[in-house]
């Protein structure tokens, strides 16, 4: 359904009446989820204005979670026909209405859960054992950001493999990696600085440099990851403030930089004054030790993880470690958007970090990685490149390239019609001038495995009979 533009008149429209325009048509119901918004040029003819105001219109409303845009197909409204209460919904989700079905209604393939059947008996356990605890904790009183001594005393614990030997006085407590990526963000740059990131990464970055105003450089990247003479050339082009990476099984090409590149990277964001906030939530389930930023450059890196993928993203716990001299600004910043973690949350945590709960799922589900990522591989390699099918670890996630005749959206479709809902491209990329055709496969959220084998030789069928691309152009 094409947008009834002749409902607002004026002589010269501003950006705020297009986004206005289009959120009263999806309020009355003249745009539909999943409708396409005029080109720039057909909406600056009929509002009597710039391209530049419909830009920055339609730029408004993807960060409002209304919109989104697709490279060279258009940009268009949230949701899909079913479902109309998808609208707005779409940063960080796909914008099917399955999260509403029942378990056997689709196979979801969009999301990185990782599914342990002792999952539920797991937490079962820890509460009972809080329960009985509850005389001796004290859930009466605030306390400061960074954490309790025996919240400290674990984290260091359950990092210590993960980045080397740590000091406790550098670990803060965060309500999950996105809490700690946001404290970073927003602690450390202001309105209009820019953010260095990959060309494709998680959309929560995205979306928190659209929340701060920060502008994104999205770094080109190679089938090893970030290419460093790229990022070079763009902290010599304008002051970026944060470099934000995720290194090791990264999210969503599956890439994980080599030791070179890490201390070329490390090198060029010293000369230029530039910070490295490292994701790490996928580093627990990586079987090759690789050194993070934090041990290759402790000075001006930050790392953070959470429990999100190794046991739950329910538990609402993580953990970022940063240089002495950032600290005031990270617990002050923390203080004021939470003043703490919940210390209820956390001694469930602490509880299955000191039972070795936490290491006997992450090892279980690195088993079962392994051979959901051994047989995925084999099943996508004309459309996954060397470096999915050559990684040194299992992946949870394959970055699919799609055919030429293939559309991402049209995929998807097609595969939501065969009981398969999956993420596509656009999601991702960091700016639309990146080519997106690309879809992302999780291996690890569907507990049947005979149900996960058919999915892939089903989307397999789809895929069959297409011509293969690089993997980033």
């Amino acid at each position: 359904m094409n947008i009834v533009t002749n409902t607002i008149k004026v002589e010269m429209a501003k950006s705020e009446d297009i986004v206005q325009l289009v959120l009263g048509q999806v309020q009355d119901g003249t745009l539909m989820p999943g409708d396409r918004l005029p080109t720039h040029r057909d909406m600056a003819w009929d509002m009597k204005c710039s391209v530049g105001t419909v830009t920055r219109a339609y730029a408004e409303l993807e960060k409002r979670g209304i919109a989104y845009g697709q490279v060279g197909r258009g940009t268009y409204i949230f949701g899909t026909g079913k479902d109309r209460r998808n609208i707005g919904s779409g940063m960080f989700l796909p914008n099917e209405d399955y999260h509403r079905s029942g378990p056997d209604d689709v196979v979801d393939l969009s999301l990185n859960r990782f599914h342990h059947p002792d999952l539920e008996s797991s937490f079962s356990d820890a509460l009972k054992a809080l329960s009985s605890r509850m005389g001796d904790a004290d859930y009466r009183s605030y306390f400061d950001c960074r954490g309790r001594p025996e919240d400290v005393y674990y984290a260091a614990y359950w990092l210590r493999p993960l980045i080397g030997q740590v000091d406790e006085n550098n670990i803060l407590m965060t309500q999950g990696a996105q809490s700690g990526l946001y404290l970073a963000m927003s602690a450390l740059t202001g309105s209009g600085d820019a953010i260095a990131t990959e060309a494709f990464g998680y959309p929560g970055i995205k979306a928190v440099a659209q929340e701060l105003g920060l502008r994104i450089s999205a770094i080109e990247m190679d089938e090893a990851g970030i290419i460093p003479d790229a990022f070079e050339a763009a902290a010599r082009r304008g002051k970026i403030r944060l470099l934000i990476t995720v290194p090791t099984n990264h999210n969503p090409t599956g890439t994980t930089l080599p030791l070179e590149r890490r201390e070329t990277l490390a090198r060029i964001a010293r000369e230029h004054n530039i910070i490295i906030v490292e994701d790490g939530v996928y580093n627990p389930l990586h079987m090759s030790e690789f050194p993070t930023f934090r041990e290759i450059a402790p000075d001006i890196s930050l790392y953070l993880t959470s429990f999100s993928k190794v046991f739950s993203p329910s538990l609402r716990v993580g953990y970022l470690v940063a240089p002495e001299e950032l600290l005031p600004k990270l617990v002050n910043r923390m203080t004021v958007i939470n003043w703490m973690t919940s210390p209820i949350t956390l001694d469930v945590t602490n509880y299955l970090l000191e039972q070795g709960i936490m290491a006997r799922h992450r090892d279980e589900l690195l088993k079962e990685n392994e051979r959901r990522y051994m047989f995925a591989k084999g099943v996508f390699s004309p459309w996954i490149s060397e470096a999915q099918i050559n990684a040194v670890t299992p992946l949870s996630h394959l970055w699919i390239n799609l055919p030429p005749d293939l559309v991402p959206s049209d995929f998807i479709f097609r595969a939501r019609q065969e009981g398969i809902s999956l993420i596509g491209g656009d999601r991702f990329a960091m700016n639309r001038q990146i080519d997106d055709s690309f879809v992302r496969i999780c291996l690890m959220g569907v507990a049947d495995y005979e149900a996960l084998k058919r999915s892939l030789f089903t989307l397999r069928g789809l895929l069959a009979g297409g011509e293969t691309r690089a993997l980033i152009s």
